[in-house]
């Protein structure tokens, strides 16, 4: 038990969600002499997968990184993104536009394993995996008490909600989540995988293809990987509008707050849509879409096995400060 004289003198932070902005927190705080525990849901670190993305941090993030002394160890295990390429989905040809300050390319995982490389060297960070935070109660004016989902409790002077949007730090104080809506925006993606990066395509920048036809109504974002078997990470921007001509693409019904975690990583993506039938399925349907619609980056792609990994996204989601 920790009693309220130690709590002042020597704060103890748990902060709940394992990714990079709890990672780089429990980092920050080492750097400045606090304790800090980590709480991970998931048992195992993050591997690639058919729920992974990719992100390209720039001025603001590399800075960061700088901070808690990580972006030398970033810069060795990422991909320097230096331009935005232009592709015609109907010639093949690019066109380059540089990036006036060049970003650094990552995976969500890869971020992720860089990060708790180093928090796991930092005397007073403790990585915990295996059961997130399920609630927090505010014990005194010096302790809250957190209890994680497998029972457990564990006091601390500070928390910090690194859970994301559906934080169940926030919700466990109604002056917080009363300040938040969820709002949902009329669009959502289509992720697919591609176990190579294309012969024509550079590593060093993100590609943009937009369909031959201007009433499709979406767009393309290839990523290249920087993991060592590297890939491209395809994401299919969509509108509510590119369902008037896929409707097939509908993708799964918005999450209401207090149901997330009850489907595991479905709770963000949907397997197939629903509206699919034996006969019509989502991989053949992409496929002939590709065909028609991009058929310069079909060809360059090469590999119909992309589209066996396609997953459908829920609408975007997004917390608005009241």
């Amino acid at each position: 038990m920790i009693t309220n004289n130690q709590q002042q003198q020597h704060p103890l932070v748990l902060i709940a969600g394992g990714g990079p902005a709890g990672l780089l927190s429990s980092i920050l705080l080492d750097k400045i002499g606090v304790q800090s525990v980590v709480i991970e849901r998931a048992a195992e670190p993050d591997e690639w997968s058919s729920k992974s993305y990719t992100l390209v941090l720039g001025k603001n993030g590399k800075a960061s990184l700088a901070e808690a002394g990580c972006l030398e160890a970033a810069v060795d295990a990422g991909i320097e993104r230096r331009f935005i390429y232009f592709y015609d989905a109907s010639s093949g040809d690019v066109k380059a536009i540089p990036k006036q300050v060049p970003g650094l390319g990552f995976t969500r995982p890869l971020l992720v394993q860089v990060l708790e490389q180093v928090a796991v060297e930092c005397q007073r960070v403790t990585l915990k995996r295996g059961a997130g935070v399920s609630h927090v109660t505010k014990k005194d004016k010096f302790c809250l008490e957190v209890t994680l989902e497998d029972g457990s409790v564990i006091s601390a002077s500070h928390v910090i909600g690194a859970d994301g949007k559906w934080s169940n730090v926030r919700e466990s104080f109604q002056e917080l989540s009363s300040q938040f809506t969820m709002e949902t925006c009329p669009s959502f993606g289509v992720q697919m995988n591609l176990s190579t990066i294309p012969a024509s395509f550079k590593s060093d920048g993100t590609y943009i293809i937009k369909p031959s036809s201007a009433d499709c109504k979406f767009h393309i974002i290839a990523s290249p990987r920087p993991e060592v078997d590297q890939g491209l990470a395809i994401s299919m921007v969509c509108y509510d509008q590119t369902l008037e001509k896929y409707p097939w693409l509908a993708p799964p019904a918005d999450m209401k707050i207090g149901d997330y975690g009850k489907g595991g990583w479905q709770d963000e993506y949907s397997a197939l849509p629903g509206t699919l039938n034996a006969e019509e399925n989502l991989s053949d349907n992409l496929r002939k879409l590709f065909q028609e619609e991009l058929p310069a980056f079909y060809n360059a792609i090469k590999d119909d096995e992309i589209f066996q990994s396609a997953r459908v996204n829920r609408r975007v989601t997004w917390l608005k400060m009241n």
